[in-house]
């Protein structure tokens, strides 16, 4: 009996998932202001991007081994970029450029 109920368990977080997805700020498409969209990630994509060129900001999930400077460069036709990935909920998101943004943002 516990070793069927071990087993059911185990098939559900196999099929189902722990249940702890990353969640990242999501406007590929580029945007200078704030991006409000999150979305979770899917299987695979274990970190958030923010990338950044002049005054657009494009925010994404993606896989950690394609967070490098080739792999964006390909991805991203720009003239020039910076870019961060992390890998923790919603640590993608555009810090506030206001006078507040350092007390409050």
């Amino acid at each position: 009996m516990k070793a069927s109920a071990v087993f059911l368990l185990a098939a559900s977080f196999a099929i189902f998932g722990l249940g702890l997805s990353l969640e990242c700020y999501s406007c590929p498409n580029g945007t200078p202001n704030d991006c409000e969209v999150r979305s979770v990630c899917n299987a695979g994509e274990d970190s958030c991007l923010k990338l950044t060129s002049g005054e657009n900001t494009y925010t994404r999930c993606i896989r950690y081994s394609d967070c490098n400077f080739m792999t964006l460069a390909s991805r991203y036709i720009l003239r020039e970029f910076t870019f961060d990935c992390c890998q923790s909920n919603g640590c993608n998101k555009k810090k506030s450029s206001s006078i507040f943004g350092g007390l409050f943002g």
